[in-house]
């Protein structure tokens, strides 16, 4: 598979305002939805007194938890079909009105009475009531592998330190929005999901109908990052049923400030982190995090679970432990786990090389992992090793020492680097190809492209297979009318689409062969298959000067066109004979101003391997995309609630700081391609390198510059004073 840089398929349209997201359909006779919100985090709905909001102009219906009943109780629909009220802002109502304006009048007009319990609305309020979950994601919550306390006790140098984390909130540019209608009995649901067929399957499974009588479309995002998903489910179900009431369309789209409550977060994190060693070596981790979840669901990340795996160590014990809190539920955030984790671990590897007298990066070095020692499996590949040496000679890391302290203007100069990781994984997928006469090709996958590349990368690894142009593709994505394709979360997409679309043009590409030669008579003909190749819309003999056009050869034999299916299995993890992870180093330049104590990032290089990259252009762009939220997480990014009455204070861009263009630094992007015989066209995911390590690079780099340890996220002025 060839590597090299191609534009995004789908750029033009969007610049130019020609790619239509789904919460702009506007069908005939559409109504607009807005939601009635609880005042309190905790209690009893008792009443909704509607009777003033019935007398508006343009009221058309109203959707409680009486008409959720009629749906199947599930995890989907409990929020919705209950009276209990679990958090600030919970919508108890859904109204639905001619205009957006008359539906958030009536909305306001909405009378709950609800009887208010105590709200439990701080993590801190409740550590000594944290329970241990089965399972983080796909992992067990807790491991042990050796023993860690006596290995600790045993240890030349211990570094014991409490990291924490912030509650960090999804806002992706695109709200959530959901335009749906009912053609009898089936229906037709517009909305921005980062999972088409979960989705189809939820809206089947609430209402009891078949997922055929479903059309579920996403055909372009405006971001997810873990977002748009499960927690969105309960608002689109309610938006449904008024559909159905009136036997209109209708429109929900989410405000800004419902953002900070309904669609989840990063959640909040305390981790207590022990590293013990011996003559440099790491001989024991002991690695516990407590994080908060809500009181109607359960999440966790898997935030010490990579602890298991990054560096040569025999005693390593892991626990995960969760708050239930009156608070909004947290889902997957960019980097779920590995961004909080890598955090504490990499900022504690930071201060024991410290104590040590060894350099940041010979530590990490002398503590290299050569296999997965948790699952006792070779690497599929691994050149961390690599990017630690690309990544420092970019970055002039042996150079630091001479630099770091310096003063350059105001600003007191500081270096920092961490490692990042995360697992290649793989989901089942199918994908349909359909070459026409005219020699342009059709592919068709059920996925969606939720910002990421997915349009191109797809286009991209059908034209390779069958030597075409870009400009004879068309990809077609984000329908469930399409064959099915991966939900986008876990940077998976890309691994997963491309041996469905490899197996697919693996197809046509037996079929035009076995035209091509099978006239003796003809230039391939009496060829064997093995000898020909595809490329600029030629059928070639790699051992003779014989060529023919594709065109030529669908003309004589196949003149309506020629259609093929792939499709690709999920990773079975317990059968790997290798296991799968990507890997980076991530080197960062900051300046503090000891006085005022402003942090600003001045460079970063980041040195990634995730096997073979496709689309270098693509690849930097996923790559710059993560380290810029991870330097949210690191410096901007806080949700705070407010003890008394469980509310998000600010819930607004003027409150919840995100970085912006001015806290850009440069970057330096190094990719270093790997050969990955274990896995289909050597593919790892990407999208989450960038987003993890970061933040402990910087509080290095921050300690580097003034000699200050911040073990918390985010890093404020306040802090560095």
């Amino acid at each position: 598979m060839k590597n090299r840089t191609i534009a995004r398929y789908e750029g033009t349209l969007k610049v130019t305002g020609q790619a239509r997201y789904e919460g702009e359909m506007m069908p005939e006779g559409l109504l607009h939805a807005a939601l009635v919100e609880s005042p309190i985090a905790c209690g009893e709905l008792q009443s909704l007194d509607t009777s003033r909001a019935a007398t508006l102009p343009g009221f058309a219906t109203l959707v409680t938890h009486e008409d959720t009943a009629s749906l199947k109780p599930s995890a989907a629909t409990a929020l919705i079909r209950e009276k209990a009220i679990h958090f600030h802002g919970q919508p108890v109502a859904l109204v639905a009105a001619t205009t957006l304006s008359e539906a958030r009048e009536a909305a306001k007009a909405t009378q709950a009475s609800i009887a208010a319990r105590t709200a439990l609305t701080q993590m801190g309020q409740a550590l000594d009531q944290a329970y241990e979950p089965a399972m983080v994601g796909r992992f067990p919550a807790s491991t042990r592998r050796g023993d860690s306390a006596k290995a600790l006790s045993e240890a030349g140098l211990v570094v014991w330190r409490r990291y924490t984390t912030a509650v960090n909130n999804h806002h992706p540019m695109e709200p959530h929005a959901v335009v749906c209608w009912w053609e009898g009995k089936k229906a037709v649901v517009h909305t921005c999901t980062q999972a088409i067929f979960g989705t189809r399957a939820m809206i089947a499974h609430a209402f009891e109908m078949p997922p055929a009588d479903i059309r579920v479309l996403s055909r372009y995002l405006g971001g997810g990052f873990g977002c748009k998903g499960q927690l969105w489910w309960p608002w689109m179900f309610w938006a449904m049923l008024a559909s159905r009431k009136t036997n209109r369309p209708v429109r929900l789209e989410l405000t800004r400030a419902q953002m900070f409550t309904l669609v989840g977060r990063r959640q909040e994190t305390a981790q207590d982190l022990a590293l013990g060693f011996v003559d440099g070596r790491l001989t024991a981790i002991e690695h516990d995090v407590i994080a908060q979840t809500s009181t109607h669901a359960e999440f966790s990340d898997s935030t010490a679970v990579y602890t298991r795996f990054l560096y040569a160590c025999p005693n390593v014990t892991t626990r995960h432990s969760l708050v239930r809190t009156n608070e909004p539920q947290p889902v997957p955030m960019r980097a779920p786990g590995t961004a909080p984790g890598t955090f504490a671990l990499e900022s504690a590897m930071d201060e024991a090389a410290e104590l040590l007298g060894i350099d940041p990066l010979e530590l990490r070095l002398n503590n290299f992992a050569d296999q997965d020692q948790e699952n006792s499996r070779p690497w599929s590949s691994n050149s961390l090793r690599e990017c630690y040496r690309v990544g420092a000679e970019r970055f002039g890391w042996a150079e630091r020492r001479a630099r770091s302290a310096a003063k350059v203007g105001r600003w007191k100069i500081g270096f920092g680097m961490a490692t990042t990781l995360y697992p290649a994984i793989r989901q089942a997928c199918r994908a349909r190809v359909a070459l026409r006469v005219d020699g342009s090709l059709l592919v068709q996958c059920g996925t969606q492209d939720m910002g990421s590349g997915t349009y191109t990368a797809l286009g991209q690894i059908a034209a390779d297979a069958l030597g075409l142009s870009m400009d004879k593709i068309t990809v077609e994505l984000g329908d469930t009318g399409l064959p099915d394709g991966p939900f986008s979360g876990g940077s998976q997409v890309t691994a997963s689409i491309f041996p469905a679309v490899e197996a697919a043009t693996s197809k046509l590409r037996a079929a035009l062969a076995s035209i091509a030669t099978a006239d003796t008579t003809l230039p391939l003909g009496g060829k064997p298959p093995e000898d020909l190749e595809f490329a600029d819309g030629m059928i070639r003999s790699r051992s003779g000067n014989a060529s023919e056009r594709l065109t030529g050869v669908l003309a004589r034999a196949a003149t309506d066109g020629l259609e093929a299916e792939g499709e690709s299995p999920a990773t079975d993890h317990q059968k790997l004979a290798a296991s799968g992870m990507g890997y980076g180093a991530i080197f960062v330049e900051i300046g503090v101003d000891p006085e005022l104590g402003e942090i600003r990032v001045r460079r970063v290089c980041g040195a990634f391997a995730a096997g073979h990259i496709l689309n270098p252009l693509l690849a930097k762009s996923q790559y710059i995309g993560g380290l810029i939220g991870g330097i949210g997480m690191a410096l901007h990014e806080q949700a705070v609630t407010d003890a008394a009455t469980g509310s998000i204070l600010g819930k607004s861009f003027a409150d919840y700081l995100i970085p912006v263009h001015a806290d850009m630094p440069a970057f330096d992007i190094a990719m270093i391609d790997e050969d990955d015989p274990h896995l289909p066209g050597g593919v790892k995911g990407i999208g989450m390198l960038g987003t993890a390590g970061i933040q402990a690079a910087i509080a290095n780099a921050v300690y580097d510059a003034i000699g200050k340890r911040i073990r918390k996220l985010p890093i404020r002025i306040e802090d560095c004073l």
